[in-house]
């Protein structure tokens, strides 16, 4: 008979080793397995970015907006102001003052609206109204300190603040900086965009004649002291009298140390003007030295004041002056200027002669200009007032 079948030892040593280690070791292994795989199964995910949502359509029939309310501030001759213009021309020709000009849109239909202004060369506020939408460009009239432009003596920077006011209320704002000119400026040339042409504003320099000037008294009474004349009559005693009187203040001027310089500055700052700087009658004196533009203003006003009829003659580069030989008019009597100084009033007659003979076929032809200071105060072109600060 067969002996019964035993277990190996062995076998039943592994055997408990496998069901007692490594089993529970695989069971806990597996558990985190599992255990993982849940928790990542109950994650939220995380959500994508949202996209702006779309303005919502307007309701069919619902209005539309209106844009806000603006404006436009401008100022002539490419934003420069020359105080010359407005204190010479001002009065006759307020164009020339009225140099800003607003433009307004999207104004609503049943709005009041008004335009503010502040700025340096003003002395109040500017306020003005406007009156219906779309209504062309307002150039009104404008509250200058004239006192301040007639002081103004070099190039400068000026600021103009402005705030469009609809129904009371700030609607827009706007600053215009504009570039203000000396008062010594004078506007020869202006270029006229609607026809391509350069206009002759000479008559700008008859501005700068001041009849009137208070410095005159003092170079007659030397004149007559130092008996070139008796008196200044004016035309009362003929044109040989009349062209006595003007060598006598040649000759006065003369005594004064008056020559001639060659400086002329132009500031250049617009290609759509041009302009020459130009002395006051005080000035000169005082420097003891004239261009020839400004020895020209300076003889012409003199000769103004005792009565005769003066006029100054351009030509390109250049400028002289004369009066008539008559007081309704007639034969121009010429003489340069830029001979003060260093020859006498005979030389100075001769050279103006024979520039008035080669001038005068010229006039109307670009540069070429005779003015009248007479016909240019007829005209409302007003000499430049007297400052007691011009030094004498």
């Amino acid at each position: 008979m067969a002996a019964p079948h035993t277990r190996d030892p062995a076998k039943r040593r592994l055997s408990a080793v496998t069901r007692y280690a490594v089993i529970p070791m695989l069971l806990v292994a597996l558990g985190v397995r599992i255990g993982t795989w849940l928790e990542r199964s109950r994650a939220v995910p995380r959500p994508a970015p949202e996209r702006p949502a779309a303005a919502p359509a307007p309701a069919p029939g619902a209005p539309e907006l209106s844009p806000s309310p603006s404006f436009e501030m401008t100022a002539s001759f490419q934003n420069n102001i020359y105080p010359s213009l407005m204190l010479s021309f001002g009065a006759s020709y307020p164009e020339y003052a009225r140099c800003l000009s607003f433009a307004v849109h999207n104004l609503p239909a049943t709005a009041s609206a008004q335009i503010r202004v502040e700025s340096p060369l003003f002395i109040s506020p500017l306020q003005v109204s406007v009156a219906a939408p779309g209504a062309p460009a307002l150039s009104p009239e404008i509250p200058w300190n004239y006192d301040l432009l007639r002081r103004t003596t070099q190039l400068t920077q000026q600021a103009f603040a402005a705030t469009l006011l609809v129904d009371g209320r700030p609607a827009a704002e706007a600053t215009l900086v504009c570039t203000v000119h000396s008062v010594n400026e004078a506007v020869s040339r202006i270029f006229l965009q609607s026809t391509g042409q350069w206009q002759d504003t000479s008559v700008c320099f008859a501005a700068f004649v001041n009849e009137d000037h208070p410095w005159i008294n003092g170079l007659l009474q030397e004149s007559v002291a130092a008996g070139g004349v008796r008196a200044f009559t004016g035309y009362q005693g003929g044109s040989q009298a009349a062209l006595q009187q003007a060598q006598a203040i040649w000759e006065a001027l003369a005594a004064r140390g008056l020559s001639y310089v060659n400086v002329a500055t132009d500031s250049g700052t617009s290609p759509l003007v041009s302009t020459q700087y130009v002395r006051f009658l005080d000035q000169s004196v005082h420097d003891q030295g004239a261009n020839c533009v400004d020895a020209s203003v300076l003889f012409a006003s003199v000769l103004r004041r005792i009565g005769l009829r003066p006029v100054l003659i351009f030509r390109p580069g250049h400028c002289f002056t004369g009066f008539y030989d008559a007081p309704e008019g007639g034969r121009i009597i010429a003489f340069e200027t830029t001979l003060l100084g260093s020859a006498p009033f005979s030389a100075a007659a001769a050279e103006g002669a024979k520039e008035l003979q080669s001038t005068l076929p010229l006039v109307g032809a670009p540069q070429y200009a005779v003015v009248d200071i007479a016909l240019c105060r007829q005209q409302g072109i007003n000499p430049i007032p007297y400052q007691a600060t011009d030094r004498n």
